[in-house]
């Protein structure tokens, strides 16, 4: 990592939703960067992401990891950020989880005062998980490569690490422009594409979501049992979501069809129409923390990593990225990469 701030922009590769939240992270610091995206030909997972943000995991209904410092950042990011792009794409959004059958209520409820937590609110039907929401992560895409290229600081290209980036010292040559650090974004492509970082702790997992239309359920809350029903409005809804570990291709697979049409009918949904499927593979990790960081002996860092969990985790670590850059902190020993030093060789 440089420690010498100078004047030269950073390289940001890759604009999915981890790479599109630094660089506007960058943007609002006055810190110099340029983005380079692949064409859409490379399968990409955030076009195709649910979006949700939830501040509960699991059937315990615990407290998702780091929740109060990445919920208190991460509404007036998204809001100022909508504000930024003329544009909305934030969703707050309660989220509901009926019992799913007398014995889980039961189990529950006998755990509630162990459990219970300032994002539940109780009912005798199910759970209510306040600070929900979803991201329009499409849209927000859009529009920040419109924002990008307006600003003269986004190029369509397929970068290849190993021949396409001079590394001497502590700069980096792309195009004959000198940077002072490349921030690889790549997402899932990392393991298998980046020389410099992919042989870091990736799982990914792939996830298939259904679009339907339907005039059953309520357009006013996301409902979650044994997957989420997620209303887009307009009386149409998202339905996910699959995930598989072994099959890594961008078609739609009929088991995940039938899988979400089981999801479906066991939300207590039976009359609805299929609009369409949509493909991507989470970059997700084996100890399911993020990994962001710099490489110890070179000027290359990694923004990657965040999984089914990137709206919530993203604007948080953007900071904390930005912060051990300039030398004003640190970024989250359990997320940093340094836990993986020990792989790199000297």
């Amino acid at each position: 990592m440089l420690k010498n701030k100078h004047s030269l922009p950073v390289l940001i590769i890759g604009q999915g939703l981890a790479g599109t939240i630094l660089a506007h992270t960058l943007d609002q610091a006055g810190v110099p960067f340029y983005l380079v995206d692949a064409p859409k030909t490379f399968f990409t997972s955030s076009y195709a992401a649910g979006g949700i943000f939830n501040p509960v995991t699991g059937r315990k209904l615990e407290k998702s990891w780091l929740v109060d410092e990445l919920f208190s950042y991460l509404f007036p990011f998204y809001t100022a950020l909508e504000k930024t792009l003329s544009s909305s794409f934030f969703h707050p959004m309660p989220l509901f989880r009926p019992y799913a059958n007398e014995e889980m209520k039961s189990w529950l409820l006998e755990r509630k005062e162990g459990i219970d937590n300032e994002y539940l609110r109780w009912t005798d039907e199910g759970v209510w998980v306040e600070k929900a929401g979803w991201l329009d992560v499409d849209s927000l895409l859009r529009c920040s490569k419109s924002y990008f290229q307006t600003k003269n600081i986004y190029q369509e290209i397929a970068i290849y690490p190993a021949t396409d980036l001079k590394i001497s010292g502590d700069v980096i040559y792309f195009q004959k422009q000198t940077y002072a650090c490349v921030i690889f974004c790549e997402g899932y492509h990392a393991q298998q594409n980046n020389p410099f970082f992919g042989h870091l702790n990736f799982l990914p997992a792939k996830g298939e979501l259904m679009k339907i239309s339907s005039l059953e359920p309520s357009q006013e809350y996301i409902l979650n049992k044994n997957g989420f029903l997620l209303p887009l409005g307009n009386h149409e809804f998202k339905v996910g979501a699959t995930y598989r570990w072994d099959d890594f291709s961008n078609q739609p697979s009929i088991s995940a069809q039938l899988d979400l049409r089981n999801k479906l009918k066991s939300l207590g949904l039976n009359s609805y129409e299929e609009i369409e499927m949509s493909t991507g593979v989470r970059p997700a990790t084996q100890d399911r923390r993020p990994l962001v960081g710099f490489h110890p002996h070179l000027p290359l860092a990694i923004f990657n990593g965040f999984g089914s969990k990137g709206v919530s985790l993203s604007p948080y670590f953007a900071h904390q990225w930005l912060a051990e850059w300039k030398a004003e902190g640190q970024i989250n020993s359990e997320a940093s990469i340094r836990r993986f030093y020990h792989l790199f060789s000297t």
